[in-house]
This record gives C-alpha cells, sequence and structure tokens, in this order.
C-alpha cells in the first residue's frame, strides 16, 4: 500500500507580483505589497518571489527572496511565455500565491498548480491582461479557470466582498507598514498630510476645499492627469497648499515625521459599479503605524482599517463640513492628535506588520495542505 505524502509544514512558496519583468519594471502599491509580503513570508518559510528575464541575470540588491525565470518575450502574449526550464521549475513549489490575475503568466501558475497538485492562491490586487483566461471569462463567467485555484487571500474584507460567488476556502491578510523614521522622533507639526496619487477618485479637491483657514495642507503625490493638476492648484490659490510631486522615499518620510494628521479621503465610484479603487488602504496602515491619526472615508476598504474616535476619524464621502471638522479636532488640538496617534500606533503594531500578515497566510497555506493531506 502506498504511503501517503506528508503534507509540509513548512511549504516551498513562490509569489508572483504584479510587474514581473525585471527589464524596465515599474515598482507601485502592489509591487511592494508582494515584496514586502514575500520577505516576511520568507522569515518563516521558504518564500520567494517571481521575476522573468531573457537570460541569466541578477535580481535588484534591495529585492526580496528571488526566483529568476525565463520566458520567451515580454510582449503580453496570449499563452504563457514560458520556456521549458520555467516550466520544470515551478514543479519545486508546494504553493504558487498569485498577487494579479488574469495574465497570461498567471494563467501558466495556474495550469501547473492543477497539473501537479500544487496550491494556487490568489489574491486580487488589481490589475490583469489579455490571456486564455480572459477570452473564455467572456464566453461565461462560469468558465474563468481561476475558480479551480484552492483559495483566496483577500487584501480587505471589502476586496473579498468583489467575488461573492467564489466558494473557495478563504481568508484576509490586510497589509503592513515599514518603519519610516526612528521610534520616538514623531513631531505634531501643525500640517495635514495627503499621500497619494494625485487622481480625482483620491479625494484631493474635496480636501483642499475643506481645509480650514489658516492651516496648511501638504500634497505628496505624482499627478497623472495635466487638467486634474491645473484644477489643484487653481482651487489652493489663498489657501496653504504645498504639492511635493517628486518625493523620494526619504523625503515621504520627512512629510509623515512631522505631519500632525493624515488623511485618505477617497470617493465612490461615481459609476454606481464594482469600485476597485481602494482594495487596501495602504496610506490608513502606513499612517497609524507612524502613530498619526487617520482621516478617511467610509469608502470601499477603509472603514475596516481605522477605528473611529480611537485611531482616527472615519466620515462620509461628499461631505465637506464633516471633514472640516474631522481636520479641526486634530490641527486645533495638537495633544489630542497625538494621544489618538498612539493609539493608532499600538492598533497597527497589533494588527498590521508584515510579520502578522505573512502567518495570515501561512496558515492558510497549512490549513489547505493539511486538509488535503486527510484527505478533505
Amino acid at each position: 500500500m502506498a504511503q501517503a505524502k506528508e503534507s509540509p509544514r513548512s511549504p516551498k512558496v513562490l509569489v508572483l507580483p504584479a510587474s514581473i519583468g525585471l527589464e524596465g519594471r515599474t515598482m507601485g502599491g502592489g509591487e511592494r505589497y508582494a515584496a514586502e509580503y514575500t520577505r516576511a513570508l520568507a522569515r518563516i518559510t521558504h518564500a520567494e518571489q517571481a521575476l522573468f528575464c531573457h537570460s541569466p541575470s541578477i535580481p535588484p540588491s534591495d529585492s526580496p527572496p528571488t526566483r529568476l525565470l525565463t520566458w520567451t518575450t515580454a510582449d503580453r502574449p496570449i499563452l504563457p511565455p514560458f520556456t521549458r526550464n520555467t516550466w520544470d521549475a515551478l514543479s519545486e513549489y508546494d504553493v504558487l500565491h498569485l498577487m494579479c490575475f488574469p495574465n497570461s503568466v498567471a494563467d501558466g501558475f495556474l495550469a501547473s498548480g492543477i497539473c501537479r497538485s500544487q496550491l494556487v492562491i490568489l489574491t486580487d490586487i488589481g490589475g490583469g491582461g489579455r490571456c486564455c483566461s480572459t477570452y473564455l471569462s467572456k464566453v461565461n463567467p462560469r468558465f474563468n479557470p481561476y475558480r479551480y485555484a484552492h483559495g483566496f487571500a483577500h487584501l480587505s474584507e471589502y476586496a473579498g466582498s468583489l467575488f461573492p460567488d467564489w466558494s473557495m476556502p478563504s481568508t484576509v491578510l490586510y497589509g503592513g507598514a515599514r518603519p519610516l523614521f526612528p521610534a520616538g522622533t514623531g513631531r505634531f507639526d501643525g500640517y495635514a498630510l495627503f499621500v497619494g496619487r494625485l487622481l480625482p477618485h483620491k479625494g484631493v479637491l474635496e480636501l483642499v476645499l475643506a481645509m480650514p483657514d489658516g492651516f496648511e495642507l501638504r500634497i505628496v503625490g505624482r499627478p497623472y492627469d495635466d487638467h486634474y493638476f491645473d484644477l489643484l492648484k487653481r482651487s489652493s490659490k489663498g489657501k496653504r497648499v504645498t504639492f511635493l510631486t517628486e518625493a523620494d522615499d526619504a523625503e515621504l518620510a520627512r512629510q509623515y515625521q512631522g505631519a500632525t494628521v493624515v488623511l485618505q479621503p477617497s470617493i465612490p465610484n461615481p459609476s454606481g459599479g464594482q469600485d476597485r479603487s481602494e482594495l487596501l488602504g495602504l496610506v490608513a496602515i502606513e499612517a497609524q503605524s507612524a502613530g498619526k491619526p487617520v482621516i478617511v472615508t467610509d469608502t470601499t476598504s477603509l472603514p475596516e482599517l481605522v477605528l473611529d474616535g480611537v485611531t482616527g476619524r472615519i466620515v462620509p464621502s461628499h461631505d465637506p463640513s464633516a471633514l472640516r471638522t474631522a481636520l479641526e479636532s486634530f490641527l486645533h488640538s495638537p495633544q489630542y492628535a497625538e494621544e489618538i496617534g498612539k493609539n493608532a500606533a499600538s492598533w497597527a503594531a497589533s494588527r498590521f506588520t508584515w510579520e502578522t500578515v505573512a502567518n495570515r497566510g501561512l496558515t492558510l497555506y497549512r490549513q489547505l495542505l493539511d486538509r488535503r493531506h486527510a484527505g478533505g
């Protein structure tokens, strides 16, 4: 009688981020999320992120543990652009964790998981591309091959609500934040801080208009729409608004260090359809981890991340009066801001660290591997 294969308690995991080409790779929030998750996961089990190249290369020095794989093209093909060596390399892993799907590379990972009885875990960070799966899904949503994945690791409860009829085991990961400045050096210098892309759904214009007279707002982010950026600058005339559109990580840390309150005032999708703009409010997590009170709107994932009146404020979207009142409560009283900031730091330390996030993911992997080993 054949002996059952033992379920690995320290599974070997390969994480597929959103941007996977080594040459000309972009690093946005999704890529940073996958990198920090992999880095933390690698401290408790064997974990690597997958990056692709055309010939033998070396990953960037600041990368988490990385497996370099070769591909046949980087031109967004319909079929998985795998070499034979890459297909063989995938067989070495117990878990394939896809953080961006559908796309042709994710299709290849999914095929490996199905053919080799590896666990395939999905995390939707947004994005995707043209591939076989997209065409099958257009024929009939039930034909979506990602429904054959084995588990979902959602960024937030809200992100999970976008897949109401996908019946598979799931967990909520949330996210973490790296220390931005040395502990105990934070200040409350009397200004409000916005961090994010300068786009309409981020609520930047609404924030500018709601700023109480006499107080400073610092806006850190890159403009992606010239017309909207011009509107923001015109609306800021006569107000104390500073735009920092080329801030590097060091400058961003300095701005967080002195902020009295940080805002993520996103607004809902005006079309009323699925809103994928804030699957996870990383700014809210980052600010609380830095010991700063946050103000968020009651939009998408944001209310899950803040304890209203304890670590910050949750205000209705499209309500400038409520936003102004929340701003005044912190800007008029730095002592109150500091008190709420201490609560925020404690809350983040118990819930939003990369170690906690990685352990949530590992727990899901182990539960599913144990269930498979037990024949469930």
